[in-house]
Formats: C-alpha cells, sequence, structure tokens
C-alpha cells in the first residue's frame, strides 16, 4: 500500500492572481512533494470576453491576462488541469463568434494554449457538464464547478458527482456524506485577488470568498482519500498543520 499525494488549487483568474497565494501555494507545494498537482480552472480571467462586458473591460485586452495565466501554469506546472467557465470563454469564441477578427484571434490564441498544455504534459479536459479528471491510483473526481450558490456547495456537488474536489464559488466548502458508503466532497478557495474582482462588490457571496487551496492523500490500492483545506484567514494561513 502507498499514499499518492496531490495537490488542488483553481481559481487564479489570470493578471488577477494574488502574489501571496501563489507564495504560500509554491512553498507548500515543495515541502508537500505531491505526485499529482490539479489545477481546476479558471487560469485565465477574460473579463474582456465576457457577455456584457464593459468598455473598460474591453479595452482591457487579453494580452496581460493571458500572459499572467501561462506564466502561473509554467509556475506551478500541473499534472491536470480542468478548464473553468472564464477559461471556456476564449474557446467558445473561437468556436462560433460572429465578429471574425475576434473569433480568429481567440481560435490562435486557443491553439497556442493547447500546445502549452501537450509541452508542459499536462492531462486536461474542457469546461463541459458531466466530464471530470480522475487520478491514475483512484480518489475524488475533480472539475472545476458549474454552480453558482455558494450555500451548500460541496453537499450539491456530491449529490450530482459523488465523492469530488471543486472550485468556482471561492469557498472553502466540505460535506461529509451520512449514507452507508460514507464519501466527502469539497471546494476549494481561490488563487486569485479577492480585493480586484470588483464584479462581485454589491453580491453578498463575495462575503464568504476566501484564498486557499486543498492538499490529500489517495490510497492507491483501495482508491480511499483524505483531503484538508489550507485558507487564509486575516493574516493567518490555516491548515491542520497550523500555521504556516
Amino acid at each position: 500500500m502507498a499514499q499518492k499525494r496531490f495537490l488542488y488549487c483553481a481559481d487564479s483568474h489570470g493578471d488577477l492572481i494574488h502574489a501571496e497565494s501563489v507564495k504560500k501555494l509554491m512553498a507548500f507545494k515543495d515541502s508537500y512533494q505531491p505526485h499529482y498537482v490539479i489545477h481546476g480552472g479558471d487560469f485565465l480571467d477574460l473579463a474582456c470576453l465576457r457577455g456584457g462586458a464593459s468598455p473598460e473591460d474591453k479595452a482591457h485586452g487579453v494580452v496581460e491576462d493571458y500572459h499572467a495565466g501561462m506564466k502561473f501554469l509554467e509556475q506551478l506546472r500541473p499534472t491536470h488541469l480542468t478548464l473553468g467557465n472564464h477559461d471556456d470563454r476564449m474557446w467558445g469564441i473561437a468556436d462560433n463568434f460572429r465578429d471574425g477578427i475576434i473569433r480568429e484571434h481567440c481560435a490562435s490564441l486557443v491553439r497556442e494554449t493547447e500546445a502549452e498544455f501537450k509541452r508542459l504534459k499536462i492531462t486536461w479536459i474542457p469546461y463541459v457538464i458531466g466530464k471530470f479528471l480522475k487520478l491514475p491510483c483512484g480518489g475524488p473526481k475533480f472539475f472545476h464547478g458549474f454552480r453558482s450558490s455558494i450555500v451548500g456547495t460541496a453537499r450539491l456537488n456530491h449529490h450530482s458527482w459523488g465523492d469530488s474536489i471543486s472550485g468556482h464559488v471561492h469557498k472553502p466548502d466540505s460535506y461529509v456524506a451520512t449514507h452507508a458508503e460514507g464519501g466527502m466532497s469539497m471546494s476549494a478557495g481561490c488563487i486569485g485577488d479577492i480585493e480586484k474582482m470588483s464584479y462581485a462588490n454589491r453580491y453578498t457571496a463575495k462575503m464568504g470568498w476566501r484564498q486557499g487551496f486543498i492538499y490529500g492523500t489517495i490510497d492507491d490500492k483501495t482508491g480511499k482519500w483524505n483531503a484538508w483545506h489550507v485558507v487564509k484567514e486575516g493574516e493567518n494561513w490555516i491548515s491542520p498543520m497550523g500555521i504556516l
């Protein structure tokens, strides 16, 4: 029997990335030495491609955001990645958009991104309901997330996907199942800079957002797993091992 270690982070959001979170995450990775590193999506922000984007968002363009997102992947070196809803804007426009110039630009970036995934040897999946990542040793399903509610997200995800780890809502959450077979689901905090995500300044859900990530172990014989949150609370980064 051997325990495989994994590290999961999500929602770094391109040039909205949180420098302190990156520093803590990379230091933890160096210490923990995970066998698998999973980026759970939204490595880009792409506010300018959002439907109903403001003139300010459109003027910002994609260059800084794109390069920041790719720089983080180069630094993190994930073994696995799932696209998030923000990343998917680029793929969606590349497939079908009425403005040919924007469509062709996004298509070029998609080709470049997929080539980088291949170079970095990242196993990845698109942002499609029902698709998820599963590690060779078993354990939970990994995906970005599709539910917008932060109330009981982990529980709702367990109802649809079973044992799982996701991001999307930027709120650390855990649910331990109460049926005979047991099970657990979790949602992670974010690696993005919460203060810079001004689009959510009028949503009460933002008060539950935290910077953070998840780490865990999987028994490679049985597939049984466990995992724990690392969360920034105030000035401290809290983990089951204490303050990092």
